[in-house]
């Protein structure tokens, strides 16, 4: 029987450590591809501030020939001296001179939105990509907004809200799989008191509780994902100041914000 035992605690050990090299080979070809695709990207951003460089350069110097040219015609300088043809072609330098800055000026304008575009990308993929845990869900954009429900019980005079409507994202990660994830949401009021009607709490298996005020039951699947839930609020824990809102999945804090009730 204790052989037995021992064969199926060295097969499970075996098993976790084979997992534990797969998702150790899957966080650094994840976090390589990133790294690679964040300096191809930073090179293109040089070259097109090069280029930009370049146009504006080409605008400068185009913008004082056009100047000159201007003040040369609106001055009427050695107008004797002009014949009919050198007047011609000056218009008609002009009018080149004017088109070519109107065409710089637009070029310069799409390369300003390339640089932007590229800079953006790169933003948005480094917040995809978790370093310290790629494995873990994350939130962001998290903000809460007081709710008052008015009735016959509740007058429009009283000023006191009863709920938090608390919206947040659940952002892009290609790691993790698809499928139902339980959201929880934890206000703590100004006195450091959790808001949670019923005391609500979810236990694991080390038998560690964590007090909730509100869940949700999210349908993610690696893209970014808009959620929204309400809180009933507490009217003996409603009280002025700053709120702290954490947001947690699997016992693991994922955002956080303040929100202030004046």
């Amino acid at each position: 029987m204790a052989i037995k035992k021992n064969k199926i605690k060295k097969i499970s050990i075996l098993i976790l450590m084979l997992l534990l090299l797969f998702f150790s080979v899957k966080y650094y070809k994840v976090k390589g591809e990133f790294a690679q695709f964040k300096e191809t990207s930073e090179l293109e951003v040089e070259i097109l501030e090069s280029q930009l460089g370049e146009i504006l350069h080409k605008y400068d110097s185009l913008s004082e020939e056009s100047k000159r040219n201007a003040e040369l015609v609106a001055l009427n300088v050695d107008v004797r001296s002009l014949n009919d043809e050198s007047s011609n072609q000056t218009k008609i330098d002009v009018t080149s001179v004017d088109d070519s800055i109107v065409y710089y000026a637009k070029r310069a304008q799409e390369l300003n939105a390339q640089i932007a575009q590229k800079n953006q990308a790169i933003t948005k993929d480094s917040k995809q990509v978790n370093p310290s845990n790629p494995y873990r869900l994350s939130a962001a954009n998290i903000n809460a907004k007081g709710v008052k429900i008015y009735s016959d019980l509740y007058k429009s005079s009283n000023s006191q809200i009863q709920q938090l409507r608390v919206c947040y994202t659940l952002q892009k990660n290609e790691v993790l799989k698809s499928g139902s994830r339980k959201i929880y949401i934890q206000v703590v009021n100004p006195k450091n008191q959790i808001i949670s009607k019923g005391n609500a709490y979810v236990e694991n298996a080390s038998g560690e509780k964590l007090q909730f005020s509100a869940l949700s039951e999210v349908n993610y699947n690696k893209k970014d994902t808009d959620v929204c839930a309400y809180v009933d609020l507490e009217q003996s824990k409603t009280v002025k100041g700053n709120y702290i809102i954490n947001i947690y999945s699997d016992f693991s804090k994922i955002g956080s914000t303040i929100f202030e009730y004046k």
